[in-house]
């Protein structure tokens, strides 16, 4: 992958393989959806990210299978006492489903913090909303 590609919008990112490869639109979407690190990847990044900026905080990923099929988020984390969910999605093509969107939801009616993240400073961008509650 071409490094930073991930940080380009859609439209940049199609736009860059296109003239890169001389490729259709078509052509350049597959190629990024080749491309493109899987979700773990990032899920791995935000962990790291947490576990070094808050070296005090429990963090940990959800298992695939019964818990995803719920809704939980892919990482987890109690930092200060608050509990932080990040649904982990993977650029251009990551969408929440409705039951994560509800999971959200009912996370941040009990009082977490959760919401969809691709990159640590995302996953920094939830824990700074928490802290101004």
């Amino acid at each position: 992958m071409v490094k930073g590609l991930d940080r380009l919008t859609k439209a940049e990112a199609i736009e860059f393989v296109q003239h890169q490869f001389g490729v259709s639109a078509t052509a350049a979407e597959n190629y990024l959806r080749n491309h493109i690190p899987k979700e773990s990847y990032y899920q791995k990044k935000i962990m790291e990210y947490v576990k070094a900026t808050y070296p005090e905080s429990f963090v940990w990923k959800e298992a695939a299978g019964e818990y995803s099929r719920r809704g939980i988020p892919d990482v987890s984390a109690v930092i200060d006492g608050r509990y932080h969910g990040f649904e982990v999605k993977r650029p251009y093509f990551g969408k929440l489903s409705k039951i994560q969107e509800q999971t959200i939801k009912r996370i941040r009616a009990a009082g977490g913090i959760a919401g969809a993240c691709i990159f640590p400073e995302d996953a920094e961008r939830l824990i700074q909303e928490g802290r101004k509650l």
